[in-house]
C-alpha cells in the first residue's frame, strides 16, 4: 500500500510555518512534477465548497459534482458542458455517500477538498488516500486564502491565464472589504434554516463574508462553526441587520410576532441573500462569497441595486463561465429586495 505523507505546498504557505498560524493546505499522497501537470485531467470534488472552486477553475477536468445538482434552477444557468456533469456524491461533510470503491472506479488523478485544515479533516484526507491511492489535497477555505488557493491550483491544473484574472478579482475584493469595514458600525445576524435559529458563531467560515465588510456578528462563542440559538437570545442581542438565504424564513419573518420585536425587522433591515447557483454569502462557503462581499458593500451603502447588475454579470462570466443577460442579473438581485 502506498504510504501517505503531508506536503505543505509552498504557495499558500509561508504563513503556515509560523507557529501561531494554522496550516493552509494538506496533501495526502504525491502530485506529479510541475512539468507533468497535464497528467492531472480527472479531478474529483470532495464536497460542496470544492464543487464551486472547480467549476470556476477547471470544470473541464471534473469527474462530476459532489453535491450540486445541475438539474436545479441554479444549474440551468451553466453552459451545456457543465450541465452534463453528474452528481456523484460527497467524500467530505454531512451526507457523505461516496465510498472508496466508487472513488477507485472513477479513476481520478486528484481529489480536491476545501474547508478547514484541521486535524479531523486531515485525518479524513489520510484515510481516503490510504483506501484509494488517489492523492487528496485539502485547501484552506477561508476567504483570506482565496487568492493563494486560486493561484496555486491554477499552476497545478494548468489554467494559470484564467486563475490569474480570478486572483486579481479576489485581491481587489478583499482589499475593498477591509477599507469598507473601517467605517461600518452595525451588528448583524445570519439566519440559517427554515426557522432562522441556526447560525454561525463569530469567526465561523459561514459568517466570514459579512464580518469581513465590518458587520459585527452578535453570536460569539468558542466554537467557530454552526450553532443553534434561542429566540430569547436573539431578543437580547437585537441585531441591526438580519441576513438570510432561506426563502421560507424570509417570507414569514415580518409577520412573526416574536421576530417582529427585533430592531432589524422594525427598521426593515432584513435582507434576502441571492443564492443562484450558489449562496452569495454562504452555502457553500467557497469563492462564491467574493460576490457577496461586493454585494454587501453596495447594499449597505444604500446604492440602487439595479446598478450592481454589471458586477453580477462580470463575476458570473469570470468564475462560473455563465453569460448572464442584464435581465437575468437584475432578476437575481430582486431576490434580495
Amino acid at each position: 500500500m502506498k504510504k501517505w505523507f503531508a506536503l505543505l505546498l509552498p504557495f499558500l504557505f509561508a504563513t503556515a510555518v509560523l507557529a501561531d498560524n494554522p496550516p493552509t493546505a494538506f496533501l495526502a499522497g504525491e502530485l506529479p512534477p510541475a512539468h507533468k501537470i497535464n497528467k492531472i485531467n480527472k479531478v474529483l470534488s470532495a464536497g460542496n465548497p470544492s464543487d464551486v472552486l472547480l467549476l470556476s477553475v477547471a470544470p473541464q477536468k471534473m469527474v462530476g459534482l459532489a453535491g450540486f445538482n445541475m438539474a436545479s434552477q441554479g444549474g440551468k444557468l451553466f453552459p451545456a458542458e457543465q450541465q452534463a456533469l453528474p452528481t456523484i456524491g460527497k467524500i467530505a461533510g454531512k451526507g457523505s455517500t461516496l465510498s472508496a470503491e466508487k472513488i477507485v472506479a472513477l479513476q481520478p488523478n486528484l481529489i480536491i477538498d476545501v474547508g478547514n485544515v484541521t486535524p479531523n479533516y486531515i485525518d479524513q484526507a489520510k484515510r481516503t488516500f490510504a483506501q484509494t491511492g488517489v492523492p487528496y489535497l485539502l485547501l484552506d477555505g477561508r476567504l483570506s486564502a482565496t487568492p493563494n488557493t486560486l493561484r496555486e491550483l491554477g499552476k497545478w491544473l494548468g489554467v494559470e491565464p484564467l486563475t490569474e484574472q480570478q486572483v486579481q478579482y479576489a485581491e481587489e475584493t478583499l482589499k475593498s472589504a477591509v477599507d469598507f469595514s473601517a467605517v461600518l458600525q452595525q451588528t448583524a445576524y445570519l439566519a440559517r434554516s427554515a426557522d432562522g435559529l441556526q447560525t454561525g458563531q463569530k469567526g465561523s467560515i459561514h459568517t466570514e463574508a459579512m464580518e469581513l465588510v465590518g458587520l459585527r456578528n452578535v453570536v460569539e462563542g468558542e466554537h467557530k462553526g454552526l450553532t443553534q440559538v434561542s429566540m430569547e437570545q436573539l431578543l437580547l442581542w437585537n441585531p441591526d441587520i438580519i441576513l438570510t438565504q432561506y426563502a421560507e424564513f424570509f417570507q414569514t419573518i415580518k409577520n412573526n410576532p416574536q421576530w417582529s420585536q427585533l430592531s432589524a425587522v422594525k427598521n426593515q433591515r432584513v435582507f434576502f441573500i441571492p443564492n443562484q447557483p450558489f449562496g452569495w454569502l454562504d452555502s457553500p462557503p467557497s469563492l462564491n462569497r467574493l460576490l457577496g462581499v461586493r454585494w454587501l458593500q453596495h447594499l449597505l451603502s444604500n446604492k440602487p441595486m439595479v446598478d450592481f447588475a454589471p458586477e453580477v454579470q462580470h463575476f458570473y462570466k469570470l468564475f462560473y463561465h455563465i453569460d448572464l443577460t442584464t435581465a437575468q442579473a437584475e432578476q437575481l438581485l430582486k431576490q434580495g429586495q
